[in-house]
């Protein structure tokens, strides 16, 4: 016994409006059963896609005559304008050949003519962009067509191949959930179920982003699956829900009573009379209203089932012998009845009633097993076929990637071999430039070296000068500014960087000595600010000693005056002044050589630290001032930098 073949019609003119309503985004709206505008607006394309749009919603409403009007508009409008070929004139003969293929399918119920449309409307699609989703609701919709013309083979691989277009498109889920509820019903009603169980399992799992309209859709049919399996208790649950769906909606009473009419046989097959007989009345009451024959065969079948339950003989043959509506020509609808038939004659001992209405059971079972084994087989082909341009555009698919993966890797590889190439080098570079910089130190420490040296003779004779002139005047003798001296000289012959306290003690020594060969008195003052740690503080060895030589040498030695060493801190770095209040530095003054060494050394070091030493000399108003500026973690070891 199957259940609702009879309407499958009705069920799937319902579900191509879930489709055919994703398609309808509007490019203008009008007010009540048409558009206005002035003469150059309603002689657009812009104009008649709103009319095209307002077309879709008049067919979700039924609304039978202003879908024809509509369409004859849009038809003339095409007709006057057949030489367009811009392409928002072509997507609107598309949108009205898809159209009209619907309409001739759900409301003229000739599917073949629809294919015909749908089939145009494809052709008119090729070569235009931006319609993916038209044309896998055309496709769809074609399918659907095929489903209703009996031929479901062609039918699910029409959904398979629309489905196989929105992937390659990458649509989202809410465009495959129709194919999916398509390709599954196909093969509920081809009777392939444990394929169709696939794919209910698969649609199933899209269930909670469905519309109302589509879970009306997929529990319908889903119970529909279920009941052409005898698996009752699993329909009666599908059917429940799905009315539960529609049950408040004005404009889905046709879906509610059609809900309705299933749970009447299912309560039939259940042997449950009164809730079938409450179910099948209602269904009775509204499609009696509306006129629908197809489904009023139905119920009217059902009625007789009932009346068997009920073991109401009379009633049953009555029904029989006398019913108001007619055999139909969907076999389903055939097949239900016979066997209704062939229960009441075997009931009222009219065998050979019975015989006669089993033998045309057999013969209309054998037809459509025969029809479902050759849509089998031919499906069984086409997915053949289609798994096979699938596994080859996989194929081809699988080896652009393999030859781009390839390149990819020999790409990377000769990246690589350039980066080694560039670290090497570099690395190659960084040794020599290290080798560099160990060979400048050595040599700027030489030069240090040597001007120490050339300073310490110099020192030497004028304290030997000096102990000697001392001796002779009958004065003691003390060669231990001398000897501290050179010993400290010594210690730091070979040294970059000093401490601000070995530097200062340095220069105290040395003050010492060249004070005493002075005409003038020298006043020698050190100022350190109090927040300033000496000890820790580094700077370039013999720099500030040099600062304080200058001073003498150009400032101070013949006249005598005052010397001020001055160190305090300015921002995240160490000042050191050296300030005298001689004439300051002339026109002919020239750098000696102490000052060029530290010049070079510090810009020596300068190359290897971000924060640099600056340094200077000039004339301020009461003499000469020499600075420099340390900064914090200022690096000295320039070999390892």
């Amino acid at each position: 016994m199957s259940i609702l073949r009879l309407v499958r019609r009705w069920l799937d003119m319902m579900a191509l409006v879930s489709v055919i309503m994703m398609a309808a985004s509007c490019t203008g709206s009008g007010q009540g059963n048409g558009l206005r505008g002035t003469v150059s607006e309603e002689d657009s394309d812009a104009y008649y896609m709103a009319l095209m749009q307002k077309h879709y919603q008049w067919y979700a409403e039924m609304n039978v005559d202003s879908m024809v009007v509509s369409s004859e508009r849009i038809k003339q409008y095409l007709t006057h304008h057949q030489k367009a070929e811009n392409a928002a004139h072509r997507r609107l003969k598309a949108e009205w050949l898809k159209a009209r293929g619907v309409f001739f399918t759900a409301i003229k119920g000739m599917p073949d003519s629809g294919v015909v449309y749908t089939e145009r409307a494809l052709q008119a699609m090729q070569g235009l962009e931006g319609v993916d989703e038209l044309r896998i609701i055309a496709m769809a919709n074609r399918a659907d067509f095929y489903r209703q013309m009996g031929q479901l083979d062609r039918s699910a691989d029409g959904y398979l191949s629309a489905l196989q277009v929105a992937d390659s498109a990458g649509l989202g889920e809410a465009m495959k959930i129709p194919l999916l509820l398509g390709i599954s019903t196909a093969y509920t009603f081809m009777g392939d179920y444990q394929t169709s169980r696939l794919w209910w399992q698969r649609t199933s799992e899209l269930v909670g982003k469905m519309e109302k309209p589509d879970q009306f859709i997929y529990y319908n049919n889903l119970g529909n699956d279920y009941y052409f399996q005898q698996k009752y208790r699993e329909a009666l649950e599908c059917f429940q829900k799905a009315a539960s769906l529609v049950r408040d909606n004005e404009k889905k009473k046709w879906d509610y009573y059609t809900a309705l009419t299933n749970l009447g046989e299912i309560y039939v097959c259940l042997g449950n009379a009164d809730s079938a007989r409450i179910y099948i009345q209602q269904a009775d009451s509204f499609f009696t209203k509306v006129d629908f024959p197809p489904l009023l065969y139905y119920i009217e079948t059902e009625k007789i089932e009932l009346a068997m339950l009920e073991g109401r003989l009379a009633d049953a043959m009555g029904l029989v012998n006398n019913g108001k509506y007619k055999e139909v020509t969907i076999p389903s609808a055939r097949q239900l009845r016979l066997k209704a038939v062939e229960q009441v004659m075997q009931k009222t001992g009219n065998y050979r009633a019975a015989y006669e209405a089993n033998k045309q059971l057999q013969l209309l079972n054998d037809s459509i097993q025969n029809a479902n084994t050759r849509m089998l087989m031919s499906s069984r082909m086409m997915q053949y076929e289609h798994d096979k341009r699938l596994i080859e555009q996989q194929r081809t698919i699988d080896h652009e990637r393999m030859t781009s993966r390839l390149a990819w890797a020999l790409f990377t590889v000769a990246l690589l071999a350039v980066g080694l190439l560039i670290m090497f080098g570099w690395l190659w570079r960084r040794r020599q430039r290290v080798h560099d910089l160990t060979v400048r130190q050595q040599i700027m420490s030489m030069r240090m070296e040597n001007t120490r040296n050339r300073i310490t003779p110099h020192f030497i004779y004028n304290a030997l000068s000096h102990e000697m002139l001392a001796q002779m005047k009958g004065r003691k003798v003390d060669l231990n500014v001398l000897t501290q001296l050179l010993r400290r000289g010594v210690e730091q012959a070979d040294l970059l960087e000093t401490t601000l306290a070995e530097e200062l003690t340095f220069i105290d020594y040395y003050i010492d000595i060249e004070r005493q060969q002075m005409p003038q008195e020298l006043h020698y003052h050190k100022e350190i600010a109090n927040d300033m740690d000496i000890q820790a503080i580094h700077l370039p060895a013999m720099t500030i000693q040099i600062f304080v030589e200058n001073a003498i040498k150009h400032g101070l030695r013949r006249q005598g005056g005052k010397l001020t060493i001055r160190a305090s801190r300015q921002d995240h770095a160490t000042l050191v002044e050296v300030i005298d209040n001689g004439p300051g530095i002339g026109l002919s003054y020239q750098e000696h050589m102490g000052l060029r060494i530290v010049r070079q050394t510090i810009q020596m070091l300068n190359e290897h630290n971000q924060q640099r030493i600056s340094f200077g000399i000039g004339n301020i108003p009461e003499g000469c001032r020499s600075w420099l500026l340390i900064p914090d973690d200022y690096n000295y070891n320039i070999a390892k930098t």
